[in-house]
């Protein structure tokens, strides 16, 4: 079940939030919180699909919440719907914090339900690419992986290690034989996973900054850096 966060602190309004929602699918389970901080700290014990976030809080802006949560690799990417009754922000946010979509008040339902329900698309395909799962075989055992906790695979001899940060879990790593870079990399079959050096391939998901001066990658919880190949600097680069 999609789980929908809704930051408002106008008591109407958040209501009308929720009962657009509810008519939009019953199932779908809706949480409404007055204050970007405590909205902050629940999103980093649940599983949050689809933000609606008031940009004029209580406590701090919505925007700065937003920033927040960007910064959590969960939520990189994770649809936000802002909601504003000042017009002129919404260009900041498109181009600083990738918000989904933007309501000015008063709002329509036509208009509501059009902006939510493309987010809502995009959020279901976003969590049917996490669950996505590979299996390798290795002797007796199935070694199974959720491709996006895969952050980075990296080749040394005949051997391929898998290195994984999955939440709950932290930061785990397998060796695994009769694989090829190029192989595994097929069977993961997702565009974010490039080749940055002969050795190592990336979940670019996982990034946390590139220094193209040394040409090293950063990954989230990770100490070691990864290595750029002047070969496959372009697919970073872009």
């Amino acid at each position: 079940m999609s789980k929908i966060l809704i930051v408002e602190d106008h008591i109407s309004t958040a209501k009308r939030l929720k009962q657009l929602i509810h008519n939009i699918d019953t199932q779908l389970e809706t949480v409404v919180f007055s204050k970007a901080g405590e909205a902050y700290q629940f999103s980093r014990e649940e599983a949050v699909s689809l933000f609606v976030i008031d940009i004029q809080l209580a406590d701090y802006k919505g925007t700065n919440l937003a920033r927040q949560l960007r910064s959590l690799p969960e939520y990189k990417y994770t649809p936000i719907i802002f909601e504003t009754a000042v017009a002129g922000e919404e260009l900041a946010a498109y181009r600083d914090l990738k918000c989904y979509g933007f309501l000015i008040k008063p709002f329509t339902e036509e208009e509501f339900y059009s902006v939510f329900d493309e987010a809502l698309g995009l959020s279901v395909q976003m969590q049917e690419r996490e669950q996505k799962k590979i299996q390798i075989e290795q002797r007796q055992f199935i070694l199974e992986y959720r491709v996006g906790e895969i952050a980075y695979l990296e080749a040394f001899g005949k051997k391929i290690v898998i290195h994984t940060n999955g939440k709950g879990l932290g930061i785990k790593e397998d060796v695994i034989s009769g694989y090829t870079l190029a192989g595994l990399c097929k069977l993961i079959s997702a565009p974010a996973f490039v080749q940055c050096h002969k050795s190592y391939i990336v979940n670019k998901d996982h990034i946390e900054k590139i220094d193209k001066v040394n040409r090293q990658i950063i990954l989230r919880g990770f100490e070691k850096t990864i290595p750029i190949g002047s070969k496959y600097q372009a697919l970073l680069w872009s």
